[in-house]
């Protein structure tokens, strides 16, 4: 093998460590997997467990409830503070360690206000 190959090979190899470094580096502390439950104000509007990720302080998931199923989306400020939606719903809210507690106005006035809480998953 020729220097400059082996001057290569290292200097790419060195620079795919430091990428991955700075992609750990980069994450939040809120980053990975959360179980969340939704539970309304009035209960024949049902309840529902769902899973949620966090990657890079954004949160995603997917909530299936009685009347369809609805994406959850938002971000997670460096405080913990989180604004977002479910469906076309606000939801707000706030991380504290491994645990999250937010609430979501009535889809319905039937409905009474949602609440949220995400615990993180083990």
């Amino acid at each position: 093998m020729s220097r400059l190959f082996v001057k290569r090979a290292l200097g790419a190899i060195a620079f795919a460590g430091f990428m991955t470094v700075g992609a750990a580096m980069a994450s939040g502390p809120y980053d990975g997997q959360w179980n969340a439950h939704l539970a309304w104000g009035m209960s024949r509007c049902g309840t529902g467990d769902f899973p949620v990720t966090v990657t890079d302080n954004k949160l995603t998931g997917v909530y299936k409830g009685l009347r369809g199923t609805y994406q959850v989306s938002g971000t997670v400020a460096a405080d913990g503070t989180f604004s977002g939606l479910l469906g076309k719903g606000p939801l707000t809210g706030k991380f504290s360690g491994d645990k999250f507690t937010g609430s979501i106005p009535p889809a319905e006035a039937a409905c009474g206000n949602g609440n949220v809480q995400f615990e993180r998953a083990k």
